[in-house]
Protein backbone atom coordinates (compact mmCIF):
# COMPACT_ATOMS: atom_id res chain seq x y z
CA UNK A 1 0.00 0.00 0.00
CA UNK A 2 1.99 3.27 -1.11
CA UNK A 3 -0.96 5.51 -0.71
CA UNK A 4 -4.14 5.57 1.25
CA UNK A 5 -6.99 8.55 0.96
CA UNK A 6 -8.23 7.10 4.41
CA UNK A 7 -4.81 8.05 6.17
CA UNK A 8 -3.58 11.25 4.53
CA UNK A 9 0.43 12.50 5.80
CA UNK A 10 2.43 15.54 6.56
CA UNK A 11 6.00 14.62 6.83
CA UNK A 12 7.15 16.79 9.47
CA UNK A 13 11.25 16.20 8.83
CA UNK A 14 12.78 16.49 5.43
CA UNK A 15 15.90 17.83 4.19
CA UNK A 16 16.24 19.72 0.63
CA UNK A 17 19.44 20.84 -1.49
CA UNK A 18 19.72 22.73 -4.55
CA UNK A 19 21.16 19.76 -6.66
CA UNK A 20 21.18 15.93 -6.27
CA UNK A 21 24.97 16.35 -6.05
CA UNK A 22 25.26 18.45 -2.98
CA UNK A 23 21.86 16.48 -1.45
CA UNK A 24 24.44 13.17 -2.12
CA UNK A 25 27.32 15.16 -0.62
CA UNK A 26 25.73 16.20 2.80
CA UNK A 27 24.62 12.72 3.59
CA UNK A 28 27.81 11.35 3.36
CA UNK A 29 27.25 8.14 2.41
CA UNK A 30 24.73 7.62 5.41
CA UNK A 31 21.70 7.38 3.45
CA UNK A 32 19.30 4.45 3.64
CA UNK A 33 18.39 5.52 0.19
CA UNK A 34 19.56 6.66 -3.56
CA UNK A 35 17.77 9.87 -3.37
CA UNK A 36 19.67 13.11 -3.47
CA UNK A 37 17.06 15.64 -2.18
CA UNK A 38 15.52 17.82 -4.73
CA UNK A 39 12.53 19.46 -4.52
CA UNK A 40 11.26 18.29 -7.85
CA UNK A 41 12.48 14.44 -6.71
CA UNK A 42 10.74 15.08 -3.30
CA UNK A 43 7.52 16.46 -4.39
CA UNK A 44 7.30 13.54 -7.26
CA UNK A 45 7.36 11.00 -3.94
CA UNK A 46 4.86 12.64 -1.84
CA UNK A 47 2.43 12.61 -5.04
CA UNK A 48 3.20 9.01 -4.94
CA UNK A 49 3.06 8.26 -1.08
CA UNK A 50 -0.43 10.58 -0.80
CA UNK A 51 2.14 13.07 1.43
CA UNK A 52 -0.05 16.66 1.24
CA UNK A 53 2.88 18.57 2.95
CA UNK A 54 6.35 18.15 4.11
CA UNK A 55 8.35 20.36 6.60
CA UNK A 56 12.08 21.28 5.17
CA UNK A 57 14.12 21.72 8.29
CA UNK A 58 17.19 22.65 6.45
CA UNK A 59 20.20 23.98 8.18
CA UNK A 60 23.52 24.59 7.50
CA UNK A 61 27.08 22.92 8.87
CA UNK A 62 28.31 26.36 10.38
CA UNK A 63 31.06 24.30 12.45
CA UNK A 64 32.29 21.88 9.85
CA UNK A 65 32.34 24.44 7.45
CA UNK A 66 34.55 26.78 9.61
CA UNK A 67 37.02 24.12 10.45
CA UNK A 68 37.52 23.45 7.02
CA UNK A 69 38.01 27.30 6.26
CA UNK A 70 40.31 28.37 8.92
CA UNK A 71 42.25 25.17 8.93
CA UNK A 72 43.37 26.60 5.30
CA UNK A 73 44.41 30.14 7.34
CA UNK A 74 48.33 30.62 6.88
CA UNK A 75 50.38 29.32 10.09
CA UNK A 76 52.36 32.44 10.12
CA UNK A 77 49.56 35.37 10.09
CA UNK A 78 50.34 37.63 12.83
CA UNK A 79 48.01 37.83 16.01
CA UNK A 80 46.10 40.84 14.49
CA UNK A 81 45.72 38.93 10.99
CA UNK A 82 44.30 35.98 12.41
CA UNK A 83 41.61 37.62 14.10
CA UNK A 84 40.71 39.61 11.23
CA UNK A 85 40.85 36.28 9.25
CA UNK A 86 38.71 34.46 11.83
CA UNK A 87 36.24 37.21 11.23
CA UNK A 88 36.31 37.27 8.00
CA UNK A 89 35.69 33.09 8.32
CA UNK A 90 32.60 33.65 10.43
CA UNK A 91 30.53 36.26 8.31
CA UNK A 92 31.41 33.58 5.23
CA UNK A 93 29.91 31.22 7.23
CA UNK A 94 26.48 33.28 8.72
CA UNK A 95 25.74 34.61 4.97
CA UNK A 96 26.07 30.74 3.38
CA UNK A 97 23.67 30.05 6.36
CA UNK A 98 21.46 33.24 4.98
CA UNK A 99 21.45 31.94 1.45
CA UNK A 100 20.53 28.95 2.36
CA UNK A 101 17.35 30.08 4.46
CA UNK A 102 16.26 32.43 1.78
CA UNK A 103 16.59 29.58 -0.96
CA UNK A 104 14.42 27.52 1.38
CA UNK A 105 11.95 30.06 1.69
CA UNK A 106 11.96 30.79 -2.32
CA UNK A 107 11.47 26.85 -2.81
CA UNK A 108 8.12 26.84 -0.29
CA UNK A 109 6.83 30.12 -1.83
CA UNK A 110 6.62 28.34 -5.28
CA UNK A 111 5.58 25.37 -3.90
CA UNK A 112 2.97 25.73 -1.20
CA UNK A 113 3.06 22.59 0.07
CA UNK A 114 7.00 22.17 1.27
CA UNK A 115 7.01 23.92 4.31
CA UNK A 116 10.48 26.34 5.62
CA UNK A 117 12.23 26.11 8.85
CA UNK A 118 15.41 28.29 8.68
CA UNK A 119 18.56 27.04 10.34
CA UNK A 120 20.49 29.30 12.94
CA UNK A 121 23.61 28.99 14.23
CA UNK A 122 25.30 29.77 18.13
CA UNK A 123 28.44 31.74 16.18
CA UNK A 124 25.66 34.48 15.12
CA UNK A 125 25.12 37.21 17.79
CA UNK A 126 21.61 38.41 19.41
CA UNK A 127 21.31 41.12 16.84
CA UNK A 128 22.26 38.99 13.85
CA UNK A 129 20.15 35.81 15.24
CA UNK A 130 16.86 37.60 16.16
CA UNK A 131 16.77 39.90 12.71
CA UNK A 132 17.31 36.39 10.68
CA UNK A 133 14.17 35.23 12.68
CA UNK A 134 12.32 38.53 11.55
CA UNK A 135 13.38 38.37 8.17
CA UNK A 136 12.66 34.99 6.89
CA UNK A 137 9.27 35.05 9.06
CA UNK A 138 8.70 38.10 6.31
CA UNK A 139 10.01 36.01 3.90
CA UNK A 140 7.41 32.77 4.18
CA UNK A 141 9.41 30.47 7.26
CA UNK A 142 7.47 29.20 9.24
CA UNK A 143 10.04 27.50 11.94
CA UNK A 144 13.26 26.83 13.42
CA UNK A 145 15.55 23.61 13.05
CA UNK A 146 18.66 23.82 14.97
CA UNK A 147 21.22 20.42 15.45
CA UNK A 148 22.88 20.51 18.97
CA UNK A 149 24.84 17.46 17.63
CA UNK A 150 26.39 18.86 14.60
CA UNK A 151 26.30 22.67 15.29
CA UNK A 152 28.29 21.86 18.93
CA UNK A 153 25.60 23.13 21.70
CA UNK A 154 23.77 22.34 23.99
CA UNK A 155 20.10 23.43 24.11
CA UNK A 156 20.30 24.97 27.08
CA UNK A 157 23.45 26.93 25.78
CA UNK A 158 22.13 30.92 27.17
CA UNK A 159 23.47 31.95 23.06
CA UNK A 160 20.17 30.36 22.27
CA UNK A 161 18.07 32.50 24.59
CA UNK A 162 17.29 34.69 22.32
CA UNK A 163 16.34 32.22 19.98
CA UNK A 164 13.75 30.76 21.97
CA UNK A 165 12.70 34.17 23.68
CA UNK A 166 11.61 35.84 19.56
CA UNK A 167 10.32 32.30 18.54
CA UNK A 168 8.00 31.67 21.54
CA UNK A 169 6.63 35.34 21.23
CA UNK A 170 6.62 34.72 17.35
CA UNK A 171 4.50 31.91 17.93
CA UNK A 172 7.18 29.95 15.71
CA UNK A 173 7.79 26.19 16.35
CA UNK A 174 11.49 25.21 17.18
CA UNK A 175 12.96 21.23 15.52
CA UNK A 176 16.03 20.07 17.65
CA UNK A 177 17.96 17.05 16.35
CA UNK A 178 18.03 15.30 19.78
CA UNK A 179 20.12 11.91 20.73
CA UNK A 180 22.86 10.15 19.65
CA UNK A 181 22.89 10.18 15.85
CA UNK A 182 25.90 8.75 14.00
CA UNK A 183 28.68 11.62 15.47
CA UNK A 184 30.30 9.92 17.95
CA UNK A 185 29.63 10.22 21.54
CA UNK A 186 30.21 14.24 22.44
CA UNK A 187 28.09 14.92 19.38
CA UNK A 188 25.23 12.18 20.99
CA UNK A 189 26.10 14.38 24.70
CA UNK A 190 25.14 17.83 23.04
CA UNK A 191 21.52 16.24 22.26
CA UNK A 192 20.73 14.17 24.85
CA UNK A 193 17.39 14.90 26.10
CA UNK A 194 18.63 15.70 29.90
CA UNK A 195 19.53 18.90 28.13
CA UNK A 196 16.10 20.01 27.15
CA UNK A 197 13.90 20.51 30.26
CA UNK A 198 15.66 23.96 31.38
CA UNK A 199 14.46 25.45 27.61
CA UNK A 200 10.82 23.64 28.12
CA UNK A 201 10.33 25.13 31.59
CA UNK A 202 12.31 28.60 30.75
CA UNK A 203 10.03 29.20 27.64
CA UNK A 204 6.56 27.51 28.33
CA UNK A 205 5.11 28.87 25.48
CA UNK A 206 7.72 27.63 23.18
CA UNK A 207 6.88 24.66 21.10
CA UNK A 208 9.51 22.75 21.50
CA UNK A 209 10.14 19.41 18.62
CA UNK A 210 12.53 16.67 19.86
CA UNK A 211 13.30 14.84 16.56
CA UNK A 212 13.98 11.19 15.98
CA UNK A 213 12.26 10.15 19.56
CA UNK A 214 16.31 10.93 20.80
CA UNK A 215 17.47 8.50 18.80
CA UNK A 216 15.17 5.59 20.72
CA UNK A 217 15.61 6.68 24.63
CA UNK A 218 11.78 6.58 24.48
CA UNK A 219 11.27 6.37 28.31
CA UNK A 220 13.24 9.87 28.47
CA UNK A 221 11.05 11.26 25.91
CA UNK A 222 8.09 9.71 27.57
CA UNK A 223 9.37 11.51 30.85
CA UNK A 224 9.29 14.53 29.16
CA UNK A 225 6.19 14.61 27.88
CA UNK A 226 4.45 14.19 31.31
CA UNK A 227 6.52 17.11 32.49
CA UNK A 228 6.28 19.45 29.84
CA UNK A 229 3.23 20.18 27.72
CA UNK A 230 5.05 22.14 25.38
CA UNK A 231 7.34 19.18 24.13
CA UNK A 232 6.32 17.38 20.92
CA UNK A 233 8.58 14.84 19.06
CA UNK A 234 8.83 13.32 15.52
CA UNK A 235 9.65 9.67 14.72
CA UNK A 236 12.36 9.72 11.84
CA UNK A 237 14.90 7.04 11.21
CA UNK A 238 13.97 5.11 14.85
CA UNK A 239 11.31 2.94 13.55
CA UNK A 240 12.81 1.53 10.56
CA UNK A 241 16.16 1.39 11.58
CA UNK A 242 19.72 1.66 9.47
CA UNK A 243 22.44 -0.97 8.56
CA UNK A 244 23.68 -0.40 12.57
CA UNK A 245 20.35 -0.24 14.28
CA UNK A 246 17.88 -3.05 13.13
CA UNK A 247 14.59 -1.90 12.48
CA UNK A 248 11.71 -1.78 15.80
CA UNK A 249 9.36 -5.27 15.16
CA UNK A 250 5.81 -3.16 14.60
CA UNK A 251 4.80 -4.31 17.95
CA UNK A 252 7.79 -2.63 19.52
CA UNK A 253 7.10 0.64 17.36
CA UNK A 254 3.67 0.32 18.26
CA UNK A 255 4.32 0.39 21.95
CA UNK A 256 6.94 2.76 21.84
CA UNK A 257 4.74 5.48 19.96
CA UNK A 258 2.45 5.06 23.01
CA UNK A 259 4.73 5.40 25.60
CA UNK A 260 5.74 8.48 24.23
CA UNK A 261 2.03 9.36 23.74
CA UNK A 262 0.38 8.73 20.07
CA UNK A 263 -1.00 12.70 20.11
CA UNK A 264 2.46 14.02 20.59
CA UNK A 265 4.48 12.29 18.29
CA UNK A 266 4.82 13.33 14.26
CA UNK A 267 5.47 11.56 11.13
CA UNK A 268 8.77 12.45 9.45
CA UNK A 269 10.66 10.47 7.34
CA UNK A 270 14.45 12.30 7.23
CA UNK A 271 14.10 12.39 3.83
CA UNK A 272 16.40 12.36 1.40
CA UNK A 273 18.40 9.96 4.07
CA UNK A 274 14.74 7.67 4.04
CA UNK A 275 12.24 6.78 2.33
CA UNK A 276 9.27 8.63 3.02
CA UNK A 277 6.65 6.73 1.38
CA UNK A 278 8.06 3.48 2.01
CA UNK A 279 8.04 5.03 6.01
CA UNK A 280 4.74 6.20 6.12
CA UNK A 281 3.50 2.98 4.69
CA UNK A 282 5.00 1.32 7.41
CA UNK A 283 3.35 3.62 9.67
CA UNK A 284 -0.05 2.63 8.40
CA UNK A 285 0.11 -1.11 8.69
CA UNK A 286 1.54 -0.90 12.51
CA UNK A 287 -1.21 -2.40 15.32
CA UNK A 288 -2.25 1.16 16.19
CA UNK A 289 -5.86 2.81 16.03
CA UNK A 290 -7.14 4.31 12.92
CA UNK A 291 -7.09 7.58 15.25
CA UNK A 292 -3.86 6.99 16.24
CA UNK A 293 -2.62 6.45 12.94
CA UNK A 294 -4.42 9.83 11.81
CA UNK A 295 -2.92 11.43 14.54
CA UNK A 296 0.72 10.22 14.01
CA UNK A 297 0.69 10.96 10.29
CA UNK A 298 -1.19 14.13 9.68
CA UNK A 299 -3.53 15.73 12.82
CA UNK A 300 -0.19 16.01 14.93
CA UNK A 301 1.59 18.15 12.75
CA UNK A 302 -1.28 19.66 11.30
CA UNK A 303 -1.78 21.21 14.68
CA UNK A 304 1.83 21.56 16.56
CA UNK A 305 3.24 23.43 13.46
CA UNK A 306 -0.13 24.90 12.70
CA UNK A 307 -0.06 23.80 9.09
Amino acid sequence: MISDPDFPVIDAHVHTYRSREIGRQAMMGTGQTDYGGTPDELLELMARGGIHKAVMVNMTPVADMSDAALAKLPADLSPAQRTEAEDDVRRQMIGRLQRRNEWTCEVAREHPQLIAFIGLDPSMNEDELVAEIDLRRERGGRGIKLQPANQRFYPNDRRLWPVYDRAQALGLPIIFHSGAGARGPQAADYAHPRHFPEVLSTFPRLTAVMAHLAWGDFAACADLASAYPNVFFDCCGVINGTEKRPALSDEKAAAALRQVGTERVMFGSDYPWYDPVLDAARIRRLPLADAEKRAVLHDNAQRILAL
